[in-house]
């Protein structure tokens, strides 16, 4: 079926997607209505979130998964489901019927619990054999128990050693005092930058349930960022995003040439690139990085020819920085 208005614009993303992967977190609260359905070419996954499939009736739960497959996207359990289900020494049952359900990615986490290396690689394996993708979230749900930035890097490099499709980065549904995000909802760019510096974007996904949130991240990181925890009602949203069809975003893929180094220099550059003339303070406030990084970011682009410094005529002691037409 055409799209509205594709002689002026081709807004179609087909699946399968190898990067930009957006996880819808479904209540089953009215997910599979028409906008969804005519949406679903953007959802890569929904995820069945917290122990909702405990709650309802098998066959029903069957026919809502069904409804989600028949759309072409993968249903994945909630990682608090696998870890109850853990904490009673009936994984393998739960991951079975999981799959016999139609789910077709398992969630592994350890938000609640810690589950010993050994026991993940063989949900894993089980998982593998029953034809499921993987998922392995890091993070921990309470906001009073968060692991340090050191210590989910090490959690990243345990999960990606198991090989799974994709490792997620707790972000709760909430948004809020948990791993990259500060009690605001504020996103910690030190903790973004050192992650994806270690990884890369391919097989991290950030869960980033706040609008707000997935758009800085697509300015910072690109189209590209694998992003979870999206309400069904922001998919229309947040497509516009990756696309460039909406005002925070516009021509932001025609503006950015090919940039060296990490996700930071891309996001200074997008920024003069969008604001004109600014100084060093300013980028620092519109992008939230700090004094070093923001530093090494300007003093990279100067090196690449892509931005100029000068002074500022009514402030000597101050340096503006703008593009190198």
């Amino acid at each position: 079926m055409a799209k509205f208005l594709q002689s002026v614009i081709d807004a179609s993303r087909p699946k399968p997607h190898v990067s930009g992967v957006t996880m819808v977190l479904d209540r089953v609260s009215g997910g599979l209505g028409p906008v969804a359905r005519s949406l679903s070419e953007f959802i890569d996954v929904v995820k069945i979130g917290w122990g909702i499939p405990f709650l309802i009736d098998a066959d029903e739960l069957e026919g809502w998964v069904r409804g989600w497959t028949s759309l072409g996207v993968s249903v994945s359990n909630g990682g608090t489901l696998l870890e109850y289900c853990t904490t009673k020494r009936k994984q393998e049952t739960c991951i079975r019927e999981l799959s016999r359900t139609g789910f077709g990615t398992l969630e592994i986490s350890e938000g609640l619990i810690e589950i010993p290396r050994t026991e993940k690689r063989g949900m894993v394996e089980l998982a593998r054999s029953l034809g499921m993708r993987v998922h392995i979230e890091v993070g921990k749900k309470d906001s009073r128990n968060q692991l340090t930035l050191k210590a989910t890097l090490d959690r990243l490099h345990v999960a990606i050693d198991l090989d799974p499709d994709i490792a997620i980065v707790e972000g709760r549904e909430s948004g809020r005092s948990v791993a990259i995000y500060d009690d605001a909802g504020g996103i910690k760019w030190d903790w973004v930058d050192a992650i994806v510096s270690e990884f890369g974007l391919g097989k991290i996904m950030f869960e980033a349930p706040q609008e707000m949130q997935q758009t800085n991240l697509i300015l910072r990181l690109g189209s590209e960022v694998n992003l979870g925890n999206v309400g069904v009602g922001s998919v229309a949203a947040l497509e516009t995003q990756r696309q460039s069809l909406r005002g925070d975003t516009f021509g932001i893929h025609s503006v950015l040439p090919d940039i060296n180094g990490g996700p930071s220099s891309r996001f200074v550059y997008y920024i003069i690139s969008s604001h004109g003339t600014v100084d060093q303070e300013r980028v620092m406030k519109l992008t939230g990085l700090n004094r070093r990084t923001t530093q090494n970011s300007l003093s990279s682009l100067i090196r690449q020819g892509l931005i100029r410094e000068t002074r500022d005529m009514t402030d000597m002691r101050k340096k503006l920085y703008s593009l190198n037409s």
